[in-house]
């Protein structure tokens, strides 16, 4: 027979989903805080240490450098059959031999190597939007989730790193989010379709007593915390609504110029003048709002 369910089964303390709320204070927060949302997943690169140590294997390969030299200059005096012979140079008895020079020399072009491609890899990776890093360095100024010293890290801006890829119009959807913040709370209602889920975090709480449900914040982003300094809004709604809007921006940009040749009386001049201003327009909108490369513009624009 089954068992009947017990309400503690669902409880925090069986191992069910967990708020941002329920783990106490300090990294274990903190960490629940930053995974609530890809657009938290932030840390630092440090950049310095890792050129200190390219500078310091650079040197230490320089010196390997000039020590095999001056052993090969040494041996076109000596004993130039060494140089002819690999056979003949590994049987040299004295220390340290060509061989073993070769070996650590091997060994610290690995570790050089690794180091590049490491650095080359990091470098690659995109800072986070100013805005999501400064939602984040709000929250962790307001709650102190940890000790002072070690709270230092979030301010190292620009050494800070974004761990998920960046969305195509990233700013633009962070416009928006802040944009609908502002309406009257009954325009904003939401649904309860659970979707990714993108934070703000906010200087002051809503105006009214009860939590905001906004349109685009489904009840699984609501769930996450109950702090009313923060909203979380769903990625997937926040793009479907700024594709829309762009969508009516480029069909404004193509119809309009359209329309005003077909209604305005044979100027050649004018006609010109608005075909050339609204093609920089579109131009100017495929550059803001989508990560179209250089060639792609050209030939947008050109079509």
């Amino acid at each position: 027979p089954n068992s009947p369910i017990d309400s503690t089964d669902f409880s925090h303390t069986s191992g069910g989903p967990r708020t941002v709320d329920d783990h106490p204070k300090g990294y274990p927060k903190l960490a629940a805080f930053m995974n609530s949302s890809d657009n938290f997943l932030m840390c630092r690169r440090f950049d310095f240490l890792h050129t200190r140590v390219l500078l310091h294997r650079q040197d230490e390969l320089a010196e390997m450098e000039k020590a095999l030299i001056a052993m090969d200059d040494e041996d076109q005096e000596l004993d130039q059959l060494s140089l002819e012979s690999r056979r003949r140079d590994d049987q040299r008895p004295e220390e340290p031999s060509r061989k073993s020079l070769m070996t650590k020399i091997d060994g610290k072009l690995k570790d050089y190597d690794d180091l590049i491609t490491r650095i080359r890899r990091n470098v690659a990776i995109p800072r986070p939007l100013d805005r999501d890093y400064g939602s984040l360095y709000k929250w962790i100024d307001d709650i102190k989730p940890l000790c002072r010293v070690e709270s230092k890290f979030i301010k190292y801006q620009d050494d800070i790193i974004a761990l998920a890829e960046k969305q195509e119009g990233g700013w633009f959807d962070g416009v928006l989010e802040d944009t609908l913040s502002i309406f009257p709370r009954p325009f904003t209602r939401a649904s309860s379709s659970p979707s990714p889920a993108t934070p703000v975090f906010l200087r002051a709480p809503p105006t009214n007593t009860l939590r905001p449900q906004f349109i685009l914040s489904s009840s699984e982003e609501r769930k996450k915390t109950d702090d009313e300094y923060v909203q979380l809004y769903s990625k997937y709604r926040v793009d479907v609504l700024a594709r829309l809007i762009l969508t009516v921006v480029a069909v404004v940009l193509l119809m309009v110029p359209t329309a005003v040749l077909f209604l305005v009386p044979e100027h050649g001049i004018l006609k010109i003048m608005l075909i050339m201003i609204f093609t920089m327009l579109f131009s100017a909108a495929l550059s803001v709002f989508t990560k179209a490369k250089r060639h792609e513009m050209f030939a947008a624009t050109a079509a």
